[in-house]
Order: C-alpha cells, then structure tokens, then sequence
C-alpha cells in the first residue's frame, strides 16, 4: 500500500468516525427531547389535576375494627 493510499484510507476512516459521532449526538438529542416530553406531560398533567375542582377529604387516621 502506498503513503497516498494509507492517508486516503486514514482520512476516510477519520470521516467515518466523524460521521457517526454526529450521528450518535442526533439520536440522542431526539432521545433526550423524547424524556423530556414525557416529564413535561406528567407535569401537565399534575397541573390538570390540581385546578379541578375537587372536594379535599380530611385526613383520617385509619383505625382497627376491634
């Protein structure tokens, strides 16, 4: 193999692993928007919750039958 040939298989190996770091950063950027989505939808959904309307129950300790 000649030093012209070994430079092109070396930059070419170089592209591909530049090309897959990006590659891996995208899908886990899409990855991490995903979590985040569904962590905002719980909290959405608390917040939903919390301006209903609804009648709050005291708090009674429970107590044995016997």
């Amino acid at each position: 193999m000649s030093e012209a040939e070994s430079k092109r298989t070396g930059l070419r190996k170089r592209n591909l692993r530049w090309m897959e770091s990006l590659w891996e950063r995208t899908t886990t950027t899409a990855r991490e928007e995903d979590e985040k989505e569904e962590v905002l939808a719980v909290f959405r959904e608390l917040v939903r919750e919390s301006k209903s309307e609804r009648k709050v129950r005291e708090y009674v300790p429970w107590q044995p039958l016997w």
